[in-house]
C-alpha cells in the first residue's frame, strides 16, 4: 500500500474531527477535555500531513517532525482524557521524558545509523506507553468521594470500554514489534500487507478513541448539569429535590430487604437574629460552617440536603431508632461547640428524628420528622426529639381520620 494515499484519509478523518472539537466547544461552554483535545488532534493532523509528504520532502520534516507531532498529540489525549475526568494527569511529566529520549533515538536511527526497524520499535513502544498511561488512568477512575447522585451504568460502560480500546492499542503496538523483529520492513513508502495492515488498524483505533473520548465529554457534562441542578449552590451539599428523590428510592430498598431508614431534620435555633445582628453574608457564612461540620459527621454511605433556609436534611441508611437518636446527639453536640463563627455566635440547633416504619412513603416520613423537630423547639430548643411511633400507631390515626 502506498503511504501517502492512506496518510491522506486519515488526515480527511482528522480535519472533521478537529472541526467537530470546535463546534462542539463553542455550542457547551464549560465542557471539560474537548478544547485540548482539539488541539491534540490538530498536532495529529500536523503529523499524518509531514508522513504524507515523505515522497518530496526531507527526513527531518517527514520523519523526526512528524513523529514528534504524533507523539505531543498522543500526550494531549492522554491530557484531555485526565482534564474530562477531572483527574490529575500525574503521567504527563513522564511522558514528556519518554517523548525526548523517542525522539532523540528516531534522530540517531534516521541520521546517524539509518534503520527503519529500529524507528519502527521506538515508535511502537512510545505509542504503546502512552496508550497504557491513558487505560491504567480509565481503569483507576472512581466517582468523587460523598457523590450520592449516582453515575449512569452507561457512563460507566463507555469509560471501561475506553479503557479496553487503549488496551488494543497497547496489544497492537506489542505485536507491530514483534513482527517488526521477525519480518523487518525495507522501506516505509510502499509497505507490505504486515506493516500497512498495523498501519490501517491503529489509525482506525486512534480516531475511534478520539471519538469516544468526545462522548465521554459530552456525557460527562449532561451529568455535570444534572448535578448542578440537584445541588445547592451555598453549600454544594444536596437540594430539597435531590434529597427526596434519593429518599424514595431508598424506601423502596429498604422495604424489599426489610431493614430501616432514618431521616434527621436539623435546624439552626433563632438564626434570624443571626442574620439581623451581623447581616446576611455573616448568616451565610453560618449556614456554611453548620453544612461543613454536618458532612465531617456522616458515614459515606449517608446523604446530606440543605433542606431550605436553616434546615438540613440527612438520611441515615441502615439504622434503628436508638442509632439514629445517638447519631442526632453527637451531631448536636458537635454544631454547638463549633468556634470561630462570624461575631462569635454561639450555635445551637434543634433536630427531629424519625426511623421508617414497613412499607413507609417518603410524605409521611418526613412529617414524622417535623413534628419531631418541633417538639424539640417547643420544648426549649437544643434538644434532640425522636419520634417514637409505631407503624400500628399510623393505622390507628388513618383509620381515626377516615
Amino acid at each position: 500500500m502506498y503511504l501517502p494515499y492512506l496518510m491522506y484519509g486519515y488526515a480527511a478523518t482528522l480535519v472533521l474531527m478537529v472541526a467537530g472539537c470546535c463546534v462542539i466547544a463553542r455550542t457547551a461552554p464549560g465542557l471539560r477535555g474537548v478544547r485540548m483535545l482539539g488541539w491534540a488532534l490538530a498536532f495529529g493532523l500536523l503529523g499524518v500531513g509531514l508522513v504524507a509528504m515523505r515522497p518530496v520532502a526531507p527526513p527531518w520534516a517527514t520523519i523526526l517532525l512528524a513523529q514528534a507531532a504524533l507523539f505531543v498529540s498522543s500526550l494531549q489525549i492522554y491530557a484531555a482524557t485526565a482534564d474530562t475526568l477531572d483527574v490529575s494527569a500525574g503521567f504527563v511529566p513522564w511522558g514528556v521524558a519518554i517523548m525526548a529520549a523517542a525522539c532523540g533515538g528516531n534522530a540517531y536511527f534516521t541520521y546517524f545509523r539509518p534503520d527503519l526497524p529500529s524507528r519502527i520499535l521506538i515508535c511502537s513502544a512510545c505509542f504503546a506507553i502512552f496508550a497504557g498511561a491513558k487505560a491504567r488512568m480509565l481503569f483507576q477512575y472512581r466517582e468523587p468521594a460523598g457523590d450520592h447522585i449516582d453515575s449512569p451504568s452507561a457512563l460507566r460502560t463507555l469509560i471501561a470500554a475506553l479503557a479496553w480500546l487503549q488496551m488494543l492499542v497497547v496489544v497492537l503496538q506489542i505485536l507491530r514489534g514483534i513482527v517488526t523483529v521477525l519480518y523487518p520492513p525495507t522501506q516505509i513508502l510502499r509497505m507490505d500487507v504486515i506493516q500497512s495492515g498495523f498501519t490501517y488498524l491503529s489509525l482506525m483505533l486512534n480516531a475511534g478513541s478520539g471519538c469516544g473520548l468526545i462522548w465521554l465529554a459530552l456525557s460527562i457534562h449532561r451529568l455535570d448539569l444534572h448535578r448542578m441542578a440537584q445541588t445547592d449552590g451555598m453549600t454544594g451539599l444536596l437540594n430539597r429535590r435531590a434529597f427526596e428523590e434519593i429518599l424514595t428510592r431508598e424506601l423502596e430498598r429498604s422495604n424489599q430487604i426489610g431493614k430501616s431508614v432514618a431521616v434527621v431534620q436539623v435546624d439552626i435555633d433563632r438564626f434570624k437574629q443571626v442574620n439581623d445582628r451581623w447581616g446576611h453574608q455573616a448568616g451565610d457564612e453560618v449556614i456554611r460552617r453548620v453544612g461543613d461540620s454536618l458532612r465531617k459527621s456522616m458515614r459515606p454511605s449517608d446523604a446530606l440536603s440543605r433542606f431550605g433556609g436553616e434546615e438540613f436534611m440527612i438520611l441515615l441508611r441502615d439504622v434503628t431508632t436508638e442509632q439514629s437518636g445517638e447519631i442526632a446527639g453527637r451531631l448536636r453536640a458537635e454544631i454547638a461547640g463549633l468556634t470561630g463563627l462570624p461575631g462569635e455566635v454561639r450555635l445551637t440547633v434543634s433536630i427531629g428524628v424519625a426511623a421508617s416504619h414497613p412499607f413507609d412513603i417518603p410524605h409521611e416520613l418526613l412529617r414524622r420528622c417535623d413534628e419531631a423537630l418541633y417538639r424539640s423547639k417547643r420544648g426549649g430548643r437544643n434538644l434532640v426529639t425522636v419520634d417514637r411511633s409505631t407503624s400500628v400507631d399510623r393505622v390507628a390515626t388513618a383509620q381515626a381520620s377516615a
